[in-house]
């Protein structure tokens, strides 16, 4: 994208990220696999049957030191029954498991202990309908890959001290409040150019105002975007948005939330984003997007809204839905439609 002008100074009470620490809890059970790989059948110094034991890979998002269970002997279908706690942030796009083969001897120390497989959930499925002071449960059996074959059986019990908003939830919102968006890229993957914007749009989806990095500040400073970011770097948000939703024209009816490639490359390449509201400097609600959430080549994302509510209050609305385009204009034609679609605009 062009090269934006200076950002705007942030308002009182904000600090550089607008966080401050606040987490999900989670307890983790592995409790066993099934048809492990055989590491042990071949090899100079390999006679036997696996040792297998189950490392939780540290990853971001995820506070605590990982986790490893002890070693099963002489198994392939091992039963550790081991309980780990953890807590975690809307960073965490997934949880992941990796199970080895613990070698002794010369064996380890010629070639280290053998990979048997690796497995993964991601977080949306952890999280999907979980309210605030609600534990909710998860029992499932996961595929083992690279190389596996087998399966890994994990439970989780998790407490959502920060509410999912999916996509159709409605979110109630105070008079002022921010948007704070992240995304993250493969290690191996050039960044892309995305960009977030915010447009206004009256009763009759007429455009009054859009906020972008081209304008960072709408309806004389009511609305306030922090500039744009070009690489996805660093560990609090890479843009925001504030809103002070009190100061907005009264023709003003919602505010839509989109994302673009400036370079027009796949939106779905990235490895995961989220979409956060934010209120005092903590987040209220947000939105995890992974890439199986993405649809496949797509340019823009209208990410949700910021609409009037009964009673003169206002809402946020996740859509999470296509709206190809390089630019915010060129994805209009698609917010309008879901709108009138689903959204009884």
């Amino acid at each position: 994208a062009p090269a934006p002008p200076p950002p705007p100074q942030p308002w009182p009470g904000d600090n550089e990220t607008g966080t401050k620490p606040e987490y999900n809890e989670l307890e983790l059970t592995i409790v066993e696999a099934k048809r492990v790989r055989n590491a042990d059948s071949s090899g100079l110094f390999k006679k036997g049957i696996s040792d297998p034991y189950c490392v939780i890979k540290d990853v971001k998002g995820l506070i605590g030191d990982g986790g490893k269970t002890r070693t099963v002997k002489d198994s392939l279908d091992p039963v550790w029954n081991q309980t780990f706690h953890f807590k975690f942030n809307y960073k965490l796009s997934s949880l992941k498991f990796k199970l080895f083969d613990e070698d002794n001897g010369i064996a380890s120390s010629l070639d280290g202990d053998d990979k048997l497989g690796s497995a993964e959930v991601q977080i949306a499925k952890l999280l999907h309908g979980a309210q605030p002071d609600e534990p909710i449960t998860l029992d499932t059996w996961l595929p083992l890959r690279k190389p596996g074959p087998g399966e890994l059986h994990i439970k989780a019990k998790i407490r959502a001290n920060i509410p999912m908003a999916t996509p159709g939830r409605r979110v109630p919102l105070p008079p002022r409040f921010r948007i704070g968006l992240a995304w993250e890229f493969k290690k191996k993957q050039p960044p892309l150019d995305l960009d977030a914007s915010i447009v206004g749009l009256d009763a009759y989806e007429n455009i009054m105002d859009i906020v972008s990095y081209k304008q960072l500040r709408g309806f004389h400073g009511a609305v306030v975007h922090s500039g744009d970011d070009r690489t996805g770097e660093g560990g609090g948000d890479d843009e925001s948005i504030a809103i002070d939703a009190a100061a907005l024209p009264p023709q003003v009816e919602k505010l839509a939330l989109v994302i673009n490639s400036f370079t027009a490359h796949p939106i779905s390449s990235i490895k995961y984003a989220y979409v956060r509201l934010v209120v005092g400097g903590s987040t209220l609600a947000f939105y995890g997007i992974d890439k199986l959430s993405v649809p496949e080549g797509c340019t823009g994302l209208f990410v949700g809204v910021v609409q009037r509510a009964a009673g003169g209050r206002w809402e946020f609305v996740t859509t999470a839905v296509r709206a190809d385009g390089r630019t915010v204009r060129e994805s209009l034609p698609a917010v309008w439609h879901y709108g009138k679609a689903n959204l009884g605009w």
